[in-house]
């Protein structure tokens, strides 16, 4: 999930859509605290402000014995123009989160499923009998089911928030559930697969479920919203940290780059931080937070009237002080990112150097050139991903990898572990060999199984690590295998 005020927000205008489309009219009861804290995967105490918050804004009524009864009376008119607005106002952003299902959660879905146990298959089953209101949140409930295997909790903040921002609207509206109903042998359907352990049929089932929610929104709006959308749209948004955005992050990410360039050499020194500041454009307490990252993962050393000190790469593990709480929780996101990008990296490589002309593709192969020549392989995977923020077709693509590669720079405070320099580029020179060979050639297949290759064996290493350092929740995260050709 989100933040607890993010969560509010979100659960506070899941309802309050509900309400406006007409799932809940006026007179009738929402359900209880509690049964929309469990279909909406969230803490009664945040349903309780989202609730606490619609009474003060007057469109509900909230007494203890009765519990919360809608105030609000629309009628058919005023619910159209409520619906046309919201979807409007979305347009973009929903047709182009469902454009990027398929190769953001496609491949998580199949490897998820292919590892359920019996006891999650007999938990999915359950599902079947729900009834029609409750069929988005069974929805829901079956993704959770289908990824619980991966054990990656950071994947599911961000399939709630993507299912929070795109299926449950959509499916609010009556007349959308004959999508779902249409959808009621897929289920079924999946438990034989997984049973039969009949892996091709059950990818193939996978990715025509996706594809259908995509082509039911394509109709959708081509059919239904005939509202123009405004020039300021919704976005979608997704944060890998249950904090707020915080640009000290990104700004880290980006000195530890220029450090590793050699624009800030090892020994030399930074400079102050009123000078960062200027050059950044940014305040300097958003340098000193950065400066104080660069420190925890063992890439600095400030000390007081001698200033910030780079220090070499490979005492950055032992200069790291991995005791800290907080280091081993966000090492352990980290390796958290890194499965989601194994899991997705094959097809959302693909899908974006498809639609890149000849010429961009030409120029990538050159830049990866330029960084094989730097002698700094441990950056690779980090520089690869980094392209599909730039070029991937879709925003909602662009969003997720950027928030996931901001996980990468905990991976600092392990730079130790690798090895020299010599051994470190000895290890991704057969990589950079196969990558650059089939840009040149445009085998693009043959370059996004090799990124896969790449993300999964820097996942099983950086999961060997943290075993190592004693971060037992390290030792739960599923390593994927490779996709289907």
């Amino acid at each position: 999930m989100e933040t607890s005020t993010e969560l509010r927000k979100v659960v506070y205008n899941v309802l309050l859509t509900q309400i406006q489309f007409g799932a809940y009219r006026c007179g009738e009861r929402l359900p209880t605290m509690e049964e929309t804290a469990a279909r909406l995967c969230v803490s009664v105490d945040t349903v309780r402000i989202a609730y606490l918050k619609l009474k003060e804004n007057g469109y509900i009524s909230l007494s203890k014995n009765i519990g919360a009864t809608v105030k609000t009376n629309y009628d058919s008119r005023e619910t159209e123009q409520l619906i046309q607005a919201f979807f409007a106002m979305r347009k973009n952003a929903m047709i182009d989160l469902g454009n990027s299902m398929g190769p953001l959660f496609g491949n998580a879905q199949w490897i998820g499923l292919k590892n359920a146990g019996q006891d999650t298959l007999q938990a999915m089953e359950s599902l079947l009998g729900e009834d029609r209101a409750a069929a988005p949140y069974a929805m829901l409930e079956h993704l959770n089911q289908k990824y619980s295997a991966l054990n990656n909790p950071l994947l599911m903040r961000l399939v709630w928030q993507t299912f929070m921002f795109l299926h449950d609207p959509f499916f609010s509206l009556e007349e959308n559930l004959q999508y779902f109903e249409r959808s009621t042998d897929y289920l079924p359907d999946i438990l034989t697969l997984c049973r039969k352990k009949d892996w091709a049929a059950l990818r193939i089932a996978v990715d025509r479920s996706i594809a259908r929610m995509s082509l039911a929104l394509n109709r959708f709006y081509a059919s239904r919203i005939t509202l123009l959308s405004p020039e300021n749209e919704i976005t979608f948004f997704w944060s890998s940290y249950e904090k707020s955005r915080q640009l000290c992050y990104s700004f880290a990410m980006e000195l530890l780059i220029s450090i590793s360039r050699g624009v800030h050499p090892v020994g030399s020194q930074l400079p102050s931080q009123k000078e960062l500041a200027a050059q950044r454009g940014v305040s300097v307490s958003t340098v000193r937070r950065t400066l104080e990252l660069l420190d925890s993962v063992g890439a600095i050393k400030s000390a007081k009237y001698a200033g910030t000190k780079v220090l070499p790469f490979e005492k950055t593990t032992e200069n790291s002080d991995f005791s800290r709480p907080v280091l081993r929780r966000r090492l352990l996101d980290m390796a958290r990112s890194l499965q989601i990008l194994a899991l997705s990296c094959r097809e959302v490589s693909l899908t974006t150097l498809s639609s890149l002309d000849t010429h961009t593709i030409g120029q990538l192969c050159d830049e990866l050139e330029t960084n094989r020549q730097r002698r700094r392989g441990e950056v690779l995977s980090y520089f690869l991903l980094d392209q599909i923020t730039v070029h991937a077709p879709y925003q909602a693509l662009r969003t997720v990898y950027s928030e996931l590669l901001r996980q990468f720079f905990w991976a600092y405070a392990l730079r130790g572990t690798k090895g020299s320099q010599k051994t470190i580029n000895a290890m991704y020179d057969p990589y950079f060999d196969v990558l650059i060979d089939s840009l040149r050639k445009a085998d693009l297949p043959q370059f996004s199984a090799k990124l896969e290759e790449l993300i999964i064996a820097e996942l099983r290493s950086t999961l060997n690590t943290l075993s190592q350092l004693g971060i037992s929740d390290a030792e739960n995260i599923l390593i994927p295998d490779q996709s289907i050709s």
